[in-house]
């Protein structure tokens, strides 16, 4: 690669100020977060819409990175071998976890904690890329000591979801430990009386550190070209250091309910939105593309289609190939996240590195080859047609799962519309995406309804696609009712199997079992009901009324159980 110096070789910014401040430094998330702090809208109504935005931000940053790829001659040869290496080691690794059964939660524990230090990462690599542009002297110390403050936010977030075990509000899945089967993160398990020492220890590190950091910056960089240095430290300590401090002070905030339930999906899509930025205007300088608005909408048009076709076609595959029984919501989708992402990260620890010289005159010296297209990319290859053809599948399919999950099913539920639940759930099925939630919820509308039947045949259908404790206490319910107690007994137990600790499976099944007159059994499983949830003072008043019961019955035997249980203690109650 040739090319003249640009008359501003040495300028500070890609884009200009405004752009690459918010988009590029992460001063659009520090916005976007006090909005929603101030607003506070329900996280669920967002939920919905999350997987819109990705396919914005999110989607079109992994297919970036193919066009780096595989766009040019140059960039085939030189990252070629690369690209085949790690794609034939992580789609291996996809292909046994999906049909095997194993390694899927390992795969998805790399995925997630290698997350945080890929986002570091990035930011640490635009720290001295604009260092580099203001022509700051960088010493080895200099640059260790930026370094230092990236790795130590880095291990604060890895102590944090790495802790206890992943029942903590900072899994960041709040994944349930309880089910065996369940794709999900697995925590290192930290002792709970190590890590809050060990997060104090690094706290502490991290502020000398970081206030050194600052401290040399305005030393050595300039007055008037500090902000996007200091920016992008600021955004990784919002990113990192910030959620670490308020999980610990403010834990509920990182509930299944709480404020910063999505905090891991926001720090993705403004990591997205960061690279897409850089991406974007290396393309530009790089000769990729040209700035006529023709080119750049080309250019997102199969960013958004490559990355669109490398996250849906893999869910497919596996669902329409028989390659696995298992439905997106219940670890597929977690599996390719795991693939994409991973491969994502080996790919750009070897295309984006400041030392190699295409890198660096485009980025750091600001070398343009020419604001055209090269003439290849006038054309339009095989290769691309493929890539646009199956990227505009893969666009349809995500936006028919977003509208239809959000849409179909969820709002549907909540007005108790039967037929568009219906609807949606063929619609589902036909992208790939059936799972045994939107059965349940036909179940519970065909048994608002009266029709048992259907409901219990949805019931059914969800417990086939995959079991969870709900559908299989639904089953219960519908047996109970009709007074079958040998399948209710048998439902629960099957509910109980999934989720031990489930305090409301765990009653209903003591109630199953006193009905049937088993009440030495009802008064053990009615204990674990208390165990699991201690608040709760109906199952402990129903408790007491076991224990009344199994007292007038006044042999020995039930006696020996009382003590028993009695023996193993229990939660004192609320007063």
């Amino acid at each position: 690669m040739s090319g003249s110096p640009s008359t501003n070789a040495h300028r500070l910014w890609l884009f200009g100020p405004g752009i690459d401040l918010l988009f590029g430094c992460g001063i659009g998330y520090v916005i976007l977060t006090a909005i929603l702090a101030i607003l506070r809208p329900p996280m669920d109504q967002i939920h919905g819409w999350l997987p819109f935005v990705i396919l914005f931000t999110g989607l079109p940053h992994y297919g970036a990175t193919l066009e780096r790829v595989y766009s040019t001659p140059e960039a085939r040869q030189r990252y070629g071998r690369y690209a085949l290496i790690f794609s034939v080691i992580v789609g291996s690794a996809f292909l046994f976890s999906v049909i095997s059964g194993h390694g899927g939660s390992q795969f998805v524990t790399l995925y997630l904690t290698w997350s945080p230090w890929h986002y570091a990462a990035q930011n640490f690599g635009l720290v001295m890329m604009f260092l580099r542009r203001t022509e700051t002297e960088i010493t080895t110390k200099f640059r260790l000591l930026i370094r230092s403050s990236f790795v130590l936010s880095f291990l604060l977030v890895f102590a944090n979801i790495h802790r206890g075990s992943s029942s903590s509000v900072t899994d960041p899945l709040y994944a349930d430990p309880s089910v065996p089967s369940a794709v999900r993160f697995i925590p290192l398990g930290i002792p709970e009386s190590v890590t809050p020492h060990l997060l104090v220890a690094l706290g502490v590190v991290y502020a000398v550190v970081i206030g050194l950091v600052i401290v040399n910056i305005f030393r050595r960089v300039t007055v008037g070209r500090r902000a996007p240095v200091l920016a992008l430290i600021f955004s990784q300590f919002a990113w990192f250091v910030l959620p670490v401090v308020l999980s610990q002070f403010v834990p509920l905030w990182f509930s299944p309910r709480g404020p910063t339930v999505f905090a891991f999906t926001w720090i993705a899509i403004a990591h997205s939105v960061q690279y897409l930025w850089i991406s974007l205007h290396f393309a530009r300088m790089s000769g990729r593309i040209a700035t006529a608005w023709s080119s750049l909408s080309r250019y997102a048009a199969l960013a958004i289609c490559a990355g669109a076709a490398l996250w849906v076609f893999p869910v497919l595959f596996s669902v329409k190939g028989g390659l696995t029984r298992m439905p997106h919501e219940s670890g597929l989708d977690l599996l390719v996240a795991a693939a994409v992402n991973v491969h994502h990260f080996l790919l750009d620890g070897v295309i984006w590195k400041l030392r190699d010289a295409p890198i660096r005159r485009v980025l750091v010296d600001g070398q343009t080859e020419s604001v055209e297209p090269r003439e290849e990319t006038k054309k339009w290859p095989w290769g691309q047609m493929v890539v646009f053809a199956a990227g505009i599948i893969a666009v349809f399919c995500w936006i028919v799962a977003a509208w239809e999950q959000e849409v179909g099913r969820r709002r549907a539920v909540v007005r108790g519309d039967l037929e568009r639940v219906e609807l949606a759930e063929k619609r589902l099925a036909m992208v790939g995406r059936d799972g045994p939630r939107v059965h349940q919820a036909l179940g519970k509308l065909f048994q608002h309804r009266g029709d048992l039947a259907a409901a219990m045949a949805q019931y059914r259908r969800s417990i086939e696609l995959w079991p969870t404790e709900a559908a299989w206490r639904s089953v219960g319910k519908l047996h109970e009712a009709a007074n079958r107690l040998d399948e209710a007994q048998t439902a629960y137990e099957f509910a109980v199997a999934i989720d031990p600790n489930h305090a409301s499976c765990l009653d209903d099944l003591a109630h199953v079992l006193a009905t049937r007159g088993r009440l030495n059994e009802a008064l053990k499983v009615q204990r674990r009901a208390i165990l699991a949830a201690p608040e709760r003072q109906d199952l402990r008043r129903r408790f007491d009324a076991l224990v009344a019961r199994v007292q007038i019955q006044a042999d020995d035997a039930a006696e020996e159980v009382i003590v028993d249980v009695y023996g193993g203690g229990l939660p004192k109650a609320s007063p």
